[in-house]
């Protein structure tokens, strides 16, 4: 039996109950009517924050709420929710300035000024009646997703077992975090000392590998970036979000996601190269 299993956290279930309230409508999306209907059942007219309106933001027109509603699931390890405090703002500040997905416009003074408060707007939500009732009904949806997907929790500690094999992957466990709000297409990452934390709103295996493959294939990218610099290329698959404007980081950030997705493929059918920088730099000369 698998050693993972799926799960909620429930500041990050308060999130996207908060982005609810506003009128957050990718809950839909590849979903079956009584699921909609039930979701629909937790909307309260007149019930939303406003701070919660403005992790809309439109610097991503597949999903307008990228990558804001991503940066408050990251801003939940650093705080503490009883004091409605962040406990190491310095570490989440240079969490996000690091990040390589990030535009300047998305971590602007503008952001910062928005974000300082996130704990306090948290707090309202995760103390509130109408989201306790909401948990009930999610922790019972939880208990189903873990039933349906006894074999993909195990295939995905053997994609574990082979990072950690071919790839030396220091993750030692996956914690697979689902919401049934969240838009089932976005999936996010944290890394929480050795914990791999996957969130979605349904659960693939397929996405939470590929997540998973960012974190190895990333330092090899970071090894290699002047070649991938020297190449520029661009790719018909991916949104041109990925590009963050022609920067270099944008380039970089838009190969690393070409070779995951390549990697994914050979995981899934089982059969992945033994040598990861070998299999990148393969990947860029033919292009």
């Amino acid at each position: 039996m698998s050693s993972i299993t799926i799960s909620h956290i429930p500041a990050i279930s308060a999130i996207y109950y908060a982005l609810l309230q506003t009128g957050y409508d990718f809950y839909s999306m590849e979903r079956t009517q009584e699921h909609t209907r039930q979701i629909q059942n937790f909307y309260i007219p007149g019930h939303a924050i406003d701070f919660f309106r403005r992790t809309k933001q439109d610097t991503c027109s597949v999903y307008p709420y990228w990558p804001r509603a991503a940066l408050l699931e990251t801003a939940t390890f650093y705080l503490n929710l009883s004091d409605a405090k962040y406990v190491d703002f310095p570490a989440y500040y240079e969490k996000v300035m690091s990040a390589g997905n990030l535009s300047a416009e998305e971590r602007n003074q503008n952001f910062w000024d928005w974000i300082k408060d996130f704990p306090s707007a948290l707090k309202t939500v995760v103390l509130s009646d109408s989201f306790s009732e909401y948990m009930k009904w999610e922790g019972q949806w939880i208990e189903k997703q873990n039933a349906m997907h006894t074999r993909d929790l195990a295939f995905l500690q053997t994609c574990l077992d082979v990072c950690r094999a071919l790839y030396a992957s220091t993750v030692e466990n996956i914690q697979v975090v689902l919401s049934p709000i969240k838009c089932v297409y976005s999936s996010d990452y944290h890394m929480v000392e050795n914990t791999f934390i996957s969130t979605s709103g349904a659960f693939r295996s397929e996405s939470v590998v590929h997540e998973l493959l960012h974190s190895v294939v990333h330092p090899v990218v970071t090894q290699y970036q002047n070649n991938i610099l020297e190449c520029r290329q661009k790719y018909p698959e991916l949104d041109e979000s990925y590009y963050l404007s022609g920067h270099d980081e944008g380039f970089l950030n838009a190969f690393e996601e070409f070779v995951v997705r390549a990697l994914v493929k050979e995981l899934l059918s089982n059969t992945p190269p033994y040598d990861l920088t070998t299999y990148v730099l393969e990947m860029l000369a033919e292009k």
